[in-house]
C-alpha cells in the first residue's frame, strides 16, 4: 500500500480531528480500499504519524477515560469509532478465505472458508452451532464445524447426512479450504498475476452460484485462475513464459524448470478456450468438474509452495 499521505498537524480539536479523518478517508479512497479495510488502517496511519514507538490500537470503541485527549493513541482508537458512526455494518466483514463449492445430494452448496490467525479445529457434525458460528478472528484455538458454513444449511437437512456423507464433505471441506489457503497466501497478495488470478477464482464461484448463473463464464473464469497461478509461479522464480493459454504447457514448464509438480493431466482438464464465453454451451456438471478440478490443482500447490500439509 502506498503510505503516502499528506498528513496535517496533529489535531487539537474536535473540529481538526474530523478534517483529519476526512482526509484520511479520502486518501484511502483513492488507494481504492474498501469500507472495512479503512479502520485497521486508519489506526496504522495516525499512530506512524503521529506516535511512532507507540502503541498502535487497531479495534475497539471511543478511547477509554484514562486516554489523555488527541494523544497519538487517543485519536487511533477514536478513529475506529469515527469509521463506525460514519459507516455504520459496513465496516464489519466476517472474516472468511472465501469461498468453495461442494455439490451434495440435489444442489450445490457455497461453503465458506473460515480463517484464524490461530489454529483451526475443525470437526463435521450434524448438530449446527457447535463451535465459532461466525468464524471469528483470534490468534487462539477455534473450534469450526464444516457445516455451519454451508450457506443455508438447515438443522433438519443435516440430521439427515450419514456417515459416509459427513466423511465426503470433510474431505472435500479440507481441499477447498487448502486451495483458498494458497490462494490468500501473503507472499503471493502483492503479486498481479495472482491478485487477477484470486479476482478470476472469485467470479468463478459468483458465476456458479448467482440467481443469474453462467456455467460458461464460471469454466472460464476457472482456466483462467489455473493459468495466472501457473504463470505467477513462473515469473516468481525468473522463467518466461508465452502469451498465450496452453496450461499443459505451461505446467509442463513448471515441472521442467520450477522444481514443481503439476498434474499435466489435471492441467488439461482445466484447459477451455474462448468459446465458452461467446455462447459454447456448458453444463452445469461441466463446470462443476473443473471447479473441483481448481481446488485440487491449487490444493496439491499449498505443500509445495508453502511447505504446508
Amino acid at each position: 500500500m502506498n503510505a503516502e499521505w499528506n498528513a496535517p498537524p496533529k489535531p487539537e480539536s474536535d473540529h481538526d480531528f474530523d478534517q483529519m479523518m476526512m482526509g484520511l478517508d479520502e486518501h484511502f479512497n483513492a488507494l481504492d480500499l474498501h469500507i472495512h479495510q479503512r479502520p485497521g488502517n486508519a489506526a496504522i496511519f495516525i499512530a506512524q504519524t503521529y506516535g511512532k514507538g507507540q502503541k498502535i490500537i487497531l479495534f475497539g470503541g471511543d478511547p477509554s477515560s484514562d486516554s489523555r485527549p488527541f494523544s497519538a493513541a487517543w485519536l487511533s482508537q477514536r478513529a475506529h469509532s469515527w469509521y463506525e458512526r460514519r459507516y455504520g455494518e459496513d465496516i464489519k466483514v466476517l472474516p472468511s478465505l472465501g469461498f468453495f463449492i461442494i455439490p451434495l445430494e440435489h444442489r450445490a452448496w457455497k461453503v465458506r472458508a473460515p480463517y484464524s490467525n490461530g489454529r483451526l479445529h475443525l470437526v463435521c457434525n450434524r448438530l449446527l452451532h457447535q463451535g465459532e458460528k461466525e468464524n471469528i478472528i483470534s490468534s487462539g484455538h477455534i473450534d469450526v464445524n464444516m457445516l455451519d458454513c454451508f450457506e443455508g444449511m438447515t438443522q433438519s437437512y443435516a440430521d439427515t447426512l450419514d456417515e459416509k456423507a459427513l466423511v465426503g464433505i470433510a474431505s472435500r471441506f479440507l481441499l477447498g479450504l487448502n486451495a483458498l489457503t494458497f490462494l490468500d497466501a501473503p507472499s503471493q497478495s502483492d503479486d498481479p498475476l495472482f491478485r487477477q488470478a484470486r479476482a478470476d477464482y472469485n467470479h468463478s464461484v459468483e458465476a456458479l452460484t448467482s440467481i443469474e448463473r453462467s456455467y460458461g463464464k464460471a469454466r472460464r473464469d476457472t482456466a483462467t485462475c489455473a493459468e495466472k497461478i501457473m504463470k505467477g509461479l513462473l515469473a516468481g522464480k525468473g522463467l518466461s513464459f508465452k502469451s498465450n493459454h496452453e496450461l499443459v504447457k505451461l505446467a509442463q514448464a513448471l515441472n521442467d524448470q520450477g522444481d514443481l509438480h503439476v498434474d499435466l493431466e489435471l492441467a488439461s482438464l482445466l484447459y477451455t478456450d474462448a468459446s465458452v464465453s461467446y455462447g459454447k454451451a456448458v453444463s452445469k456438471e461441466e463446470a462443476l468438474a473443473a471447479h473441483a478440478n481448481l481446488l485440487r490443482f491449487l490444493s496439491e500447490l499449498l505443500a509445495q509452495v508453502f511447505g504446508r500439509p
